[in-house]
């Protein structure tokens, strides 16, 4: 340096590679469906019958490049499903791993890898979408609910991208809403939980995995980046950055996008141009990836822990429905601890807080009792709170049959899922238990949340009732004779048996403290039979439903419920029953997807008629009933 002034001297090769990174920079970067042009580039690899690549390419702007797998469902052989890993690969390695025809990188994640975003297996919830988030406006931090989207694969193999609540991390507790809480972009007032009479039990899912914001709902732009809080987040509305993006068509066609460049905002639009009946949103930025087989399309060299992959059917692996299963925690009865354990502030666990404690000695422990109902083979199961402070060697002792068997646990990974510990035989003691210690090596802390445990044996397969659907409260006018205030009440109830099966049972109402001429709110009990074949739980479950009549001083007008209809079994392969009971004439139809009337008929008051779709092909078509009482619409699958 002289003068003041800097000197320096640039080579030509240099002044080259400058002078092309300016070029790419003044590129143009708007990119919308319209000027992509895709090719199909299949006939350069090895795919089973099914699954196609495309490649897109925008004429004057080579910076831009995209992706995107077709993988048709109607093909047997051919299917999709996500993945979730203890840790982080790279997309090729993952899917080179589970052998895998292609994959693109899955949700969101956390830097120490534990997932943000559903995954779903049969059964099972391995991680769940964020059910609330932190946000400033204003100056004031607060929390968030949000419901936010899942890609999923139902177990009839159609598909679906709903928006769903986990109220819990258990698979029952997976419940879809109509639409997300309705929050505005910097909303300053969070809105209150969810709860699940507003929406209903997902209980098809087969396979899902997370993401969000909604890009495409019924045929339509969803775009719900509001709704859901990505206002604050690294998900930036208006910057072009690679994308991730899954959706299906009508005719059950399921799309994989990758692009390196592209506007959150712009994305809705291309995958309607791809032909999306609905789509969400997945992890962009440095995780975008997809890889065929093992082999790298793109990435940028970012590990992650999930992906959503093609497979043959057979790696589906739907596994057995469990016989047993029983949940621990670590506020449940029975449950005790040794030393100076205290409540974790990471989110994630399981349903009683995670109790953390230092490095210690085994003499500082938590202790699950099993109580197994019968001597025979238990898959055990651990869940905790994942961070790089936990101890990679956490002691888990499982007494059992043979003896005592200590487990070295990693808790800085794969938390907030369910982790196999180890598959033993128990004699069905009082004295076997999991017993989590501080006796631990690495890190800072040990981690005590939640235990499973699961057979697979036959002997435990009995089909007791495990869940009694709510019926709806009524309002009558005062004056009101106490027949004619129980005949307003639903004359049915659905139950739910451990097999996942769902049945229709009549309710006999009473009410002991019914005033007709006094105003107020008045309790009645509605009782029903178990069907045959399902059997009482011990304790017995009380076989009643509660509902409240409120009498209401000066109205004339009694609000009627919605009448029993039902439609079953849905799916199947095209004959459908339509049941129930309603007064007048009420129109039946049934629409395909695109809109196209397919059948017409009327029923009225006792009915049970049969629908006969076998000679349409397989998917999804709406059925709508209505009329004076009743006004739905149900989705009706065939597979």
């Amino acid at each position: 340096m002289s003068g003041g002034k800097l000197s320096y001297s640039l080579n030509y090769d240099t002044m080259r590679t400058i002078l092309q990174f300016i070029f790419l920079l003044l590129l143009p970067v708007f990119v919308n469906a319209q000027n992509i042009n895709w090719e199909d580039v299949s006939s350069s690899y090895e795919f089973p019958a099914g699954l196609k690549l495309f490649e897109g390419s925008v004429d004057g702007n080579p910076g831009f490049s995209g992706w995107y797998f077709e993988v048709d469902m109607n093909q047997p052989d051919i299917a999709i499903r996500p993945y979730l890993i203890s840790g982080t690969e790279q997309v090729d390695d993952f899917s080179g791993q589970v052998g895998a025809y292609g994959a693109i990188n899955g949700g969101f994640f956390t830097t120490g890898g534990a997932s943000v975003s559903s995954v779903v297996y049969p059964g099972q919830v391995l991680a769940r979408n964020l059910i609330s988030v932190n946000r400033t406006v204003e100056g004031v931090t607060q929390t968030y609910p949000v419901i936010r989207p899942v890609f999923a694969l139902n177990n009839d193999r159609s598909l679906a991208a709903e928006w769903v609540y986990h109220h819990t991390y258990n698979f029952e507790d997976i419940f879809i809403y109509d639409e997300p809480l309705q929050y505005e972009c910097d909303d300053p007032d969070p809105l209150p939980v969810p709860i699940k009479a507003d929406g209903y039990q997902y209980e098809d899912i087969a396979y899902g995995l997370g993401g969000g914001p909604m890009l495409i709902k019924d045929g339509e732009i969803a775009f719900t980046y509001c709704e859901g809080i990505w206002w604050g987040s690294g998900v930036a509305l208006d910057v072009n950055r690679p994308r991730t993006a899954v959706g299906y068509t009508q005719d059950n066609k399921v799309i994989m996008l990758v692009v390196n460049s592209l506007k959150i905002e712009d994305l809705p639009a291309l995958m309607l141009e791809l032909g999306c009946y609905e789509a969400i949103n997945l992890d962009g930025g440095g995780s975008t990836a997809m890889a065929v087989g093992n082999i790298s399309i793109y990435d940028q060299n970012r590990a992650v822990p999930s992906i959503l992959a093609v497979v043959h059917t057979d790696s589906l692996n739907i596994p057995a429905i469990p016989t047993y299963e029983n949940f621990i925690d670590t506020g449940d009865e029975g449950v005790t601890s040794q030393g100076n354990w205290s409540t974790t502030s990471n989110d994630g666990y399981f349903g009683s807080p995670s109790m953390l404690h230092e490095l210690a000695s085994h003499d500082e422990y938590y202790e699950f009792p099993l109580n197994m109902p019968f001597a025979g083979e238990y898959e055990i199961y651990g869940w905790w709170t994942s961070h790089e402070n936990r101890a990679a060697d956490t002691p888990h002792f499982i007494t059992h049959a043979d003896g005592v068997t200590e487990i070295a646990v990693n808790q800085s990974i794969a938390g907030s899922m369910w982790n196999l510990i180890g598959t033993f035989q128990f004699n069905a003691t009082p004295d076997e238990n999991v017993r989590i210690t501080a006796g631990a090596t690495t890190n800072q802390y040990v981690v005590a949340d939640a235990i499973r445990v699961v057979s697979y044996d036959p002997q435990f397969a009995v089909n007791n009732i495990t869940h009694i659907d709510p019926v709806d409260d009524i309002a009558v006018p005062q004056g009101t004779s106490i027949e004619d205030a129980l005949s307003l009440l639903s004359k049915h109830t659905t139950i739910t048996d451990s097999f996942n099966q769902q049945y229709e049972v009549e309710l006999e109402w009473s009410s002991e403290d019914y005033d007709g001429d006094t105003p107020g709110n008045y309790n009645a009990l509605g009782i029903f039979e178990l069907p045959e074949g399902v059997e009482q739980t011990d304790p017995p479950t009380p076989l009643e439903v509660n509902a409240s009549i409120t009498v209401e001083e000066g109205t004339n007008t009694v609000e009627m419920p919605e009448p029993f209809v039902n439609l079953y079994p849905n799916p199947n392969d095209g004959r459908f029953i339509l049941e129930g009971d309603v007064d007048g004439i009420h129109q039946v139809r049934i629409f395909s997807l695109d809109g196209r009337l397919i059948s017409e008929q009327d029923v009225q008051g006792l009915f049970n008629v049969e629908i006969n779709l076998q000679s349409h092909t397989r998917g999804i078509y709406m059925l709508r009933m209505s009329g004076n009482q009743y006004n739905r619409v149900h989705r009706i699958v065939i597979r």
